[in-house]
């Protein structure tokens, strides 16, 4: 390709020597290379069923390093395997100017265990609202990529109640990462269709799981060592989270409670 374009652009004749000329050839041959590799990434693009063997390809695409577009039980995400510290880069490429690290999916509930510090006020939250709409801002038990956290020490996890995300995740041995379908700045995807039109040049596939039911992403509180607090207002409601944490905190903790949630 690169010798076509560089005899098609001195077919006439230039004068020895002729910067402008090299500028050109480079020019175009970069929007050639360009427009072939935007159409290699479009062609590649799969979409998907929730059957269970379509499943099973979307999670062999997440092992492999690549980006699926998926449903939840609030709206679409995106997801790869929060310990590939490339995968994860290209999820941030794909949302733009994002400042705050990924969070992470797990399924089955358990799996946070194993990946965070789940102390007894994350398990009462978790035994209430999981699998739901209600991400946990705690300390990491493992080490994930900086591209993930962004230097931060503290992960945001969630278990999901959706079917189809939950089976995925599972697939890709339990973690995913799980941030909106969307552009830093522009509203979260809320169907396959809406994903294709903003995303489908710039990710692998998308499982088309219908219409997300709810247009509003996930409650998230933060646990630190003597509070909990709501960065993020969301479905689950101040009242009903005191109401889980009510029989797990003492009462000094409880009077901060009340003066954070």
């Amino acid at each position: 390709m690169a010798e076509l374009v560089t005899r098609n652009l001195f077919r006439y004749p230039v004068r020895s020597g002729d910067r402008n000329a090299v500028f050109r050839s480079r020019f175009l041959l970069s929007r050639v290379t360009q427009s072939r590799l935007k159409r290699k990434t479009c062609t590649a693009l799969q979409i998907l069923s929730t059957d269970p063997k379509d499943i099973e390809n979307a999670a062999t695409i997440v092992i492999k390093g690549g980006i699926v577009a998926y449903p939840t039980d609030t709206v679409y995400g995106l997801g790869c395997d929060p310990m590939n510290s490339r995968a994860v880069r290209r999820v941030m490429a794909v949302k733009g100017k994002r400042k705050k690290p990924l969070p992470i999916l797990v399924a089955p509930p358990a799996v946070a265990d194993r990946i965070a510090v789940m102390d007894r006020r994350a398990k009462a939250l978790t035994m209430r609202f999981w699998p739901g709409p209600l991400t946990l801002v705690v300390k990491p038990r493992v080490r994930f990529p900086n591209s993930l956290t962004l230097g931060r020490r503290t992960i945001a996890v969630r278990c999901p109640n959706d079917e189809v995300a939950l089976r995925l995740i599972e697939r890709c041995g339990g973690l995913l990462t799980g941030t909106s379908a969307n552009e830093t700045g522009r509203p979260p995807c809320t169907s396959a269709k809406m994903v294709l039109r903003h995303l489908g040049d710039r990710i692998d596939a998308v499982i088309d799981g219908g219409r997300s039911p709810r247009r509003l992403g996930s409650t998230i509180v933060r646990i630190d060592r003597h509070r909990v607090m709501i960065v993020r207002k969301g479905p689950i409601r101040n009242e009903q989270l005191k109401r889980a944490l009510s029989g797990t905190i003492e009462p000094r903790e409880r009077r901060q409670l009340r003066a954070v949630l």
